[in-house]
């Protein structure tokens, strides 16, 4: 019982189903939701891989994301990152939806930094991406279809997936001081341990956004965080799983939290150079899983 109108999704039914607006749109309307909850992430160790436990609640519905990092999957032609996306009816238990997690949370990982840029101011001018891998490639697409960049230039340490994915977005591969000196929106999505973004070559009204994996990943150098009139961090548990932005790196008057900026309890200033630093939340998870089943039941 429960599990008889399931409907289950492989990477292209995700990818095919997704919509950049309406993914936005449903993170907007799960974070200003009163009733919309989550609970701390869990996770454990075993074998050598990771795997993770990212539960929510929202809107009449239970959210379930199981992932696991598996460092040995590279070698067997598998993805790195597994995972599994669940939708659960609140009221009647019946699971609706299972869907590859990792198409989804590139959407949705990308949504959010989407309307953390248009809270910021960073929705116009030259848009520079440092990274040229999954996360870079979503958010490009999503960025690139919500908002009308001028230019856009993208920078990896492979000079050739650089230019492979610039091509697609009618972009330039640039060096990184490129990047950095000539963008007005910075989006970096790497696994970097040292840090990418360098506050001494940024303009003086630039929107940077981290999206990179929680510790030991760095992106943002101290003079980043030290120029940063606004650090927005999409959740409060950034100060505990970011390597770049921790109660140490970034006073607490500078920071404010997406759910607070959205509802208004919470102001950044629209000029200066702005940071947008994500770690990911279950409740971006829902917001996912609710917009691919309503998706099902009304897209032809």
């Amino acid at each position: 019982m429960g599990w008889t109108g399931i409907r289950i999704l492989g990477p292209g039914d995700v990818d095919s189903l997704m919509d950049p607006l309406l993914m936005v749109e449903e993170i907007r309307r799960v974070l200003m939701d009163e009733e919309a909850v989550e609970a701390p992430r869990t996770s454990l160790e075993h074998g050598g891989s990771w795997f993770g436990v990212m539960p929510a609640a929202g809107r009449g519905f239970y959210s379930l994301k199981l992932v696991g990092v598996y460092p040995g999957n590279p070698g067997r032609g598998l993805p790195l990152v597994r995972g599994r996306l669940l939708l659960v009816n609140a009221q009647s238990g019946e699971v609706l939806l299972d869907a590859d997690a990792g198409p989804a949370t590139g959407w949705r990982t990308a949504a959010a930094t989407a309307l953390a840029l248009e809270l910021l101011g960073g929705t116009r001018g030259v848009l520079g991406m440092i990274g040229a891998g999954v996360q870079a490639r979503y958010h490009l697409e999503v960025l690139t279809r919500l908002y009308d960049y001028t230019r856009v230039l993208v920078y990896s340490r492979s000079r050739g997936r650089a230019e492979d994915l610039a091509r697609r977005y009618n972009g330039s591969a640039a060096s990184l001081e490129e990047v950095l000196r000539a963008s007005d929106v910075i989006v970096a999505a790497t696994t970097a341990t040292e840090p990418v973004v360098r506050g001494s070559m940024l303009g003086e009204d630039v929107v940077v956004a981290s999206v990179g994996a929680p510790k030991p990943v760095r992106e943002l150098d101290g003079e980043t965080l030290s120029r940063a009139s606004c650090i927005l961090i999409d959740t409060p548990m950034v100060l505990e799983e970011s390597g770049d932005v921790t109660p140490k790196t970034a006073p607490r008057r500078k920071i404010a939290e997406l759910r607070g900026l959205l509802r208004g309890r919470e102001k950044c200033p629209g000029s200066g150079v702005r940071v947008y630093k994500s770690v990911g939340r279950p409740l971006f998870d829902l917001a996912a899983a609710i917009l691919l089943h309503d998706r099902l039941e009304h897209v032809p």
